[in-house]
């Protein structure tokens, strides 16, 4: 981070708030001979950057990031006095979105103006992009897939990073060649169709029985469907195991 080259101070505050006093401003007096100092917009914005990087090491964020400034207050005039400036963030901070940051300016200890000023977050991983374009159902092996840097968003970000959290997934619709992959965009694997012999699995009071069944419908792993026993011909809902198993919860 650039070093503040106005000599402010930064003390923490519980991580919520900013305490920035200002070692010295530009000052110019009017035709009455009356001193007016001046904060300029530049000082307003470096603060609320220096507050924004602040929350970033509290929140343990060592991603590559870049800070995108959208709008800084306009210069504020006030008398002379001790001029100290409060930085606080009224929500968490939001990847890829314009966040606002509140800049409270105190005169002698006491409260003067509040003024805004807006960054836009903006935090880079290396994260799984489609090699080509995915089809529906169909297996996805490492091949399929290439790590980017990407832009995330969502505070810890939303798109996938490993080979692992892909392992034995399918996609959930067509992923276009080049899209992040995230986990939305993956399901279980059907396992199961209808018609397919399985073990009814029903586990009462930890007493485990099991019998004949039929399922009714298509199954992925962990789906709930419907089963019917052979034998009974009753017609349950369970939880599908693996390729041969319905596990019916009690």
């Amino acid at each position: 981070m650039k070093k503040n080259t106005l000599a402010i101070l930064c003390l923490l505050w519980s991580g919520f708030f900013c305490l920035f006093a200002f070692a010295s401003l530009p000052a110019v007096a009017d035709a009455q001979g009356v001193v007016q100092q001046m904060v300029p917009a530049e000082k307003f914005a470096e603060i609320a950057r220096q507050k924004i990087e602040s929350t970033l090491v509290q929140t343990g964020e060592m991603r590559r990031h870049e800070l995108q400034l959208i709008r800084a207050p306009q210069m504020m005039e006030l008398p002379a006095g001790e001029v100290v400036c409060e930085a606080e963030l009224p929500q968490k901070l939001r990847y890829g979105n314009t966040n606002p940051v509140h800049l409270r300016v105190f005169l002698n200890g006491e409260f003067y103006r509040r003024v805004v000023c807006y960054y836009r977050v903006n935090v880079y991983d290396k994260v799984l992009v489609a090699a080509h374009d995915l089809r529906i159902d169909k297996p996805i092996a490492a091949a399929d897939l290439r790590l980017e840097e990407r832009s995330v968003a969502g505070g810890a970000g939303r798109y996938l990073t490993k080979l692992e959290e892909v392992q034995g997934r399918v996609a959930a619709r067509t992923i276009k060649e080049g899209t992040a992959v995230e986990s939305v965009m993956l399901q279980q694997p059907i396992v199961m169709d209808v018609g397919t012999p399985v073990t009814i699995r029903v586990n009462y009071h930890g007493i485990e029985v099991s019998a004949n069944g039929i399922a009714m419908q298509r199954g992925r792993l962990g789906a709930k469907i419907r089963v019917r026993n052979v034998a009974s011909g009753k017609v349950l809902r369970g939880t599908v195991v693996d390729a041969a198993t319905v596990e019916i919860v009690n």
